[in-house]
């Protein structure tokens, strides 16, 4: 097994390098069409600290620069509706392609263009560049993944003082499930665990728990009541669904909830993770009490997973001080997905 070096985790200029292999040339993650549902909507993007705007054109989706060509101020803020966009610093506007229309009191007039990308679509979301090779159908998958009926419930950002890398392992296994996650380990079952693996792709979907009456922590008491009130006697066969997307795309569903994170490296010691919740219209309407109970349980795991990536960050920091390099076994089964990672990260070195 080829693992990344101790010295991979804190160095900066490996972290560089990862960047220009991994995030600057692989798959890049733009947004979904569900965040600008009609023509002409449009959503400021935080994945580049707010370089970019999502734009719906009609017939296409694209990114938009969102820095003003004449003294560069910021354009736009959050989301909404604009077929004109106008710097609030000196009135400079431009339509909803980014084309240079109004420059006060220059004459004569400049011409100009906001750089734009235009975006490829792969079930709902957006990409620069290629899309995924990943058939959602051939892994059982297409009536889980499908955003139809959904709406953009909003996006969460953490901010995180480790490694990108670890995030990431601790995502894809399940072998810390019964230490670290009072909650979860007894919503789904770990050893119900079915891998899928492609060269863009991992797979783990997991089983519901057996027995959802068993006592856990309060907010799986509240999210797992709701869940036994919803479904009845017809509880679904998985409690989780988790796709890893290489490098760093997480596309999750949860009985009527679907989550995409983007986890980014900011130099090899911390990393931002952003995180959009997809809800059904109509049941959300319904029962909002269902979506904010899952939520909170979803919190939980996410704060303990938050203490599991610190222990590794403290434990391979005494190592990286001491300039040791040491690498423990990895688990077949419940740890198959950090193998696979370790294996993607062997091929873009």
């Amino acid at each position: 097994m080829n693992h990344p070096s101790i010295k991979s985790y804190f160095d900066s200029s490996i972290c560089q390098a990862e960047i220009d292999s991994m995030f600057s040339k692989g798959l890049s993650y733009a947004g979904h069409q569900l965040m600008v549902p009609d023509k002409y909507a449009y959503q400021v993007l935080p994945y580049q600290h707010d370089r970019y705007v999502l734009f719906n054109q009609g017939e296409h989706f694209e990114l938009i620069s969102n820095v003003c060509l004449h003294r560069q101020a910021k354009l736009l803020e959050g989301s909404g509706r604009a077929r004109n966009i106008v710097c609030k610093v000196h009135c400079w506007g431009y339509d909803h392609l980014g084309t240079l229309k109004g420059a006060p009191q220059f004459k004569p007039q400049p011409q100009g263009q906001l750089d734009k990308t235009p975006l490829n679509a792969w079930n709902g979301l957006l990409f620069k560049g290629r899309t995924p090779n990943f058939d959602l159908a051939e892994h059982g998958l297409d009536t889980y993944i499908n955003f139809d009926e959904y709406f953009y419930a909003g996006c969460e950002s953490a901010q995180y003082n480790f490694n990108w890398k670890t995030f990431v392992e601790i995502y894809l296994e399940n072998y810390h499930v019964s230490s670290m996650h009072p909650g979860l380990r007894h919503y789904v079952t770990p050893d119900e665990l079915e891998w899928a693996f492609g060269d863009d792709f991992s797979v783990q979907k997991v089983g519901l728990g057996k027995n959802l009456q068993k006592p856990t922590t309060p907010y799986y008491r509240e999210f797992q009541d709701a869940l036994v009130k919803r479904f009845g006697d017809a509880l679904p066969k998985y409690g989780a669904i988790w796709c890893f997307i290489y490098p760093n795309i997480m596309i999750e569903w949860y009985p009527d909830v679907l989550v995409i994170s983007t986890i980014f490296p900011k130099g090899p010691r911390q990393c931002v993770n952003h995180v959009e919740f997809y809800y059904p219209s109509a049941l959300y309407q319904a029962s909002p009490d269902y979506f904010a109970s899952e939520k909170q349980a979803y919190m939980e795991t996410a704060a303990e997973d938050e203490q599991a990536c610190l222990l590794l960050e403290q434990g391979r920091e005494a190592l990286y001080l001491s300039a040791e390099e040491a690498h423990g076994p990895i688990e077949g089964f419940l740890e198959a997905g950090v193998s696979h990672f370790y294996a993607f990260l062997a091929k873009q070195s």
